[in-house]
C-alpha cells in the first residue's frame, strides 16, 4: 500500500476531517444509494472512534507524565536528608527511575516510525482501498 503524504501544516483534526470528507465523496461517486454506504459509514465511525481513543490515551499519558515527574522530584528532594545507607541503596534506583522516565516521556523521532501494515485494522485498510480507488478515478 502506498503511504499518503499530506501537507505538514495540517493539524491532526483537519487531516481527520479531510479523510472523512474524502470517504463521503468516494461514497457519492459510487452512487447516492447502494450497499456501499453501510461500509463507508462504518469506516468513518471506526476512524472517529480511533481518534477519540487516541485523544484519551494522550491525555492519560500527559497526566502520568506530570504526576510521575512530581513524585520523582519529591523523592530526589528528600534523598539528601536520608541516612547514608539509604542514600547508597535508593540513590542508584532513583537515578535509574529518572532515566526510565526521561526515555519513556521523551519525544520520538517521527522519521524512525515503522508501521507494520499487516497489523492495521480492517477499517484503515478499507479507507486506503476506497481512497486509492478515488485517486484512480481522478488520475
Amino acid at each position: 500500500m502506498q503511504a499518503r503524504k499530506v501537507a505538514c501544516d495540517l493539524k491532526e483534526e483537519e487531516m481527520l476531517q479531510l479523510v472523512r470528507n474524502a470517504l463521503i465523496v468516494a461514497g457519492n461517486r459510487m452512487g447516492p444509494s447502494g450497499d456501499h454506504w453501510p461500509v463507508i459509514k462504518s469506516t468513518i465511525r471506526s476512524i472517529m472512534k480511533d481518534w477519540e481513543n487516541l485523544k484519551i490515551a494522550r491525555a492519560v499519558h500527559n497526566e502520568m507524565k506530570n504526576h510521575l515527574y512530581r513524585q520523582l522530584e519529591a523523592m530526589e528532594k528528600v534523598l539528601p536528608e536520608c541516612p547514608r545507607e539509604v542514600q547508597a541503596n535508593v540513590g542508584p534506583k532513583l537515578k535509574e527511575l529518572r532515566e526510565i522516565y526521561e526515555a519513556y516521556f521523551s519525544e520520538a523521532d517521527p522519521d524512525s516510525y515503522y508501521v507494520d501494515e499487516t497489523g492495521l485494522p480492517a477499517h484503515i485498510l478499507r479507507t486506503e482501498f476506497i481512497l486509492d480507488g478515488l485517486e484512480m478515478e481522478n488520475a
